[in-house]
């Protein structure tokens, strides 16, 4: 009866082994998926007015308001390379020309270079890529 009784031990343990098993897996399943990322937008001040190329003796500028998004993990990065950063959209916007920030879609192709403009600049200095979007609130050009 011994023996019996043993033995039914060793399949009520190895039991609740495979449920505890069982149970535990959805929780670790959830803990190994990526947490919701929270975006976080960072308003770049003051605004840019920059000079940039174009034909004709006559000075051209862009005047715009510029903020980036980026989730809250890495909006430290951002905030600690503030001149890098500043100074990487001073020298990506004088380098346009006029048909590269005339018209909607020049302005969208312009806001997506900004993007990976920042991006290598912030890659070569802190080894990331923290800007997801550049978003211009305003966009002039004279």
């Amino acid at each position: 009866m011994k023996h019996i009784t043993l033995l039914g031990k060793k399949r009520l343990l190895i039991a609740l082994t495979c449920l505890l098993a069982f149970l535990a897996t959805p929780a670790f399943a959830e803990d190994e998926e990526a947490a919701p990322v929270t975006p976080s937008y960072i308003e770049l001040t003051p605004d840019f007015i920059v000079n940039y190329n174009a034909s004709g003796s006559r000075l051209h500028y862009i005047k715009t308001k510029i903020s980036l998004r980026t989730d809250s993990a890495r909006e430290g990065i951002i905030l600690a390379n503030m001149p890098l950063i500043r100074d990487s959209l001073v020298m990506f916007l004088s380098s346009r020309n006029t048909e590269q920030v005339t018209g909607a879609i020049a302005r969208e192709q312009t806001r997506t270079e900004a993007k990976v403009a920042i991006n290598e600049t912030l890659k070569e200095e802190t080894g990331t890529e923290p800007v997801m979007d550049v978003l211009f609130f305003s966009f002039v050009t004279q």
